[in-house]
């Protein structure tokens, strides 16, 4: 594993104002700026990869996969803004995942029922909102994978429809639909019980 070599090896003390210029650096080469955007992005990565693929090992190799490509062709990629890094890596995830899948002729039953999980509550939450986080649950459960996948990018990830619809590969408009038909399910499932 090169990459994870790259990055122990780095100090973890980088700091950069802006992504816009940590984006820059790594494109000219700083090892730095990129284990520091490994560092900010992994973790998100790797729950949203999850909701993708039940399969822990392929998951890993895209995700590792994804950052020593990134590396080795940082020299003919662009600019991005300051949204864009993390809109750029998911969306470069979720083809990975569903390109290795394709190579590999993986049927992968989760594929067909987005796993969505609600982050834990903390300790001291009290009975109403474990109550409302339960139905809450539930209701993204009998979500359609689609739906689920929306939700998830727009609430959990704060992406914008426009860019949901990019990351998802399909029209505005049913990025839209997704996300409505999804809360309008969810609204009456926490008014139901």
């Amino acid at each position: 594993m090169v990459y994870i070599g790259i990055v122990n090896s780095m100090s973890s003390n980088l700091i950069h104002n802006s992504s816009g210029h940590l984006w820059n650096s790594f494109l000219k080469g700083d090892k730095l700026a990129f284990e520091q955007i490994y560092k900010l992005y992994a973790d998100d990565l790797l729950r949203y990869g999850r909701k993708i693929s039940a399969d822990s090992q392929l998951l890993e190799d895209c995700i590792h996969d994804l950052f020593v490509e990134l590396w080795s062709s940082r020299s003919r990629l662009s600019p991005l803004s300051n949204e864009s890094i993390k809109f750029y890596l998911f969306k470069a995830l979720r083809y990975k995942i569903r390109q290795i899948k394709r190579e590999r002729g993986v049927i992968d039953l989760v594929d067909d029922f987005f796993r969505l999980s609600l982050p834990e509550n903390e300790p001291e939450s009290r009975e109403t909102k474990d109550y409302t986080s339960r139905q809450l649950r539930k209701g993204i459960e009998k979500l359609p994978k689609r739906q689920q996948e929306a939700i998830y990018l727009r609430f959990y990830q704060q992406f914008t429809n426009d860019e949901i619809a990019v990351i998802m590969g399909v029209t505005y408009q049913s990025a839209c639909r997704f996300i409505y038909k999804g809360l309008k399910v969810l609204r009456e499932v926490i008014k139901i019980d």
